[in-house]
């Protein structure tokens, strides 16, 4: 396996396995009727952005995980897209899924090590925070962040999710 940056001909795989790994990986999580909901291609709410900095894990030629993280300068649970952070003073990792079926195997591990990694070259930065869906949290409660407080942001019309605020000291 192999964690490359990013290119432009891969970012619509990377909002491909964000959207398949909702739907299988999260359904438990939050039921079927949620989580079709939410990667409906009929839900203007579902408006993922490829990060900033942003990665793929392939495995023989295919993208089998993504992740990424951006710039900020305030904790928040939805960053304005396009604002020019001037002074930042977070990293945020804003995503890491896998495709369905590639979990248990250390993927999630290696492409979160590659992420801190990657903030630790490129800035002076140390806060970073995240805001990890309900089945992820024990994954990165393991990877050494802190749990603090659960939002419940609406994903789809009629359609709210538990998330939680979680962050972590990089040293």
């Amino acid at each position: 396996m192999i964690i490359r940056p990013v290119t432009n001909a891969d970012k619509k795989n990377f909002q491909e396995i964000m959207k398949i790994s909702i739907q299988g990986i999260c359904a438990e999580a939050y039921g079927a009727a949620t989580t079709a909901a939410w990667v409906s291609d009929d839900n203007p709410a579902f408006h993922f952005k490829v990060p900033q900095f942003a990665f793929v894990a392939e495995e023989e030629a295919e993208i089998i995980a993504v992740g990424g993280w951006s710039l900020t300068d305030r904790v928040d649970l939805h960053p304005i897209g396009g604002r020019t952070i001037e002074n930042p003073t977070h990293a945020r990792i804003n995503a890491v899924y896998l495709k369905p079926g590639c979990e248990g195997r250390g993927i999630g591990r290696k492409m979160m090590a590659h992420l801190e990694a990657d903030i630790l070259a490129r800035t002076e930065l140390r806060d970073v925070y995240l805001w990890s869906t309900k089945n992820a949290i024990p994954f990165y409660l393991a990877m050494g962040y802190e749990a603090g407080v659960d939002e419940f942001p609406e994903v789809a019309a009629g359609f709210k999710v538990q998330i939680r605020y979680m962050w972590k000291m990089l040293g």
